[in-house]
């Protein structure tokens, strides 16, 4: 049984493979907003760095639980249930910022629940950021 248990931890730890496995399991993964077919799309005149500091401020002003990667220019989001009344606290949203040019950018906004995901967008880009 600790054999068991030593082979699944150390699994768990080492690969690229495993890391995708870490991120889905903790609910850190982007590959629903990657591989979404109905992500909301946005683009915005602004830099990356500025647009995802924007909609970070429009997600707390939701008194959404964010959890980033600044680095990876990614917004895991939740407990929209204060906002929008078909939804639970853990029903994530999953916003991924891509650089599109200069001075410009792409927000892509995906989540299981899509009613949620256009009005996330929405609100997103109601606020003008």
């Amino acid at each position: 049984m600790k054999r068991l248990l030593a082979v699944l931890l150390l699994v768990g730890l080492c690969g690229c493979s495993a890391a995708q496995v870490r991120q889905e399991f903790v609910g850190y993964s982007m590959n629903d907003v990657k591989h979404s077919r109905t992500k909301q799309v946005r683009d915005f005149d602004m830099a990356a760095p500025d647009c995802f500091a924007k909609i970070k401020d429009v997600l707390k002003d939701m008194r959404a639980i964010v959890r980033e990667s600044s680095r990876k220019q990614y917004i895991l989001a939740d407990n929209f249930q204060n906002v929008f009344r078909s939804t639970i606290d853990t029903t994530q949203v999953g916003i991924l910022v891509t650089s599109t040019g200069k001075g410009k950018c792409r927000a892509e906004v995906a989540s299981g629940n899509i009613d949620l995901a256009a009005f996330v967008a929405n609100k997103i880009e109601e606020d003008r950021i």
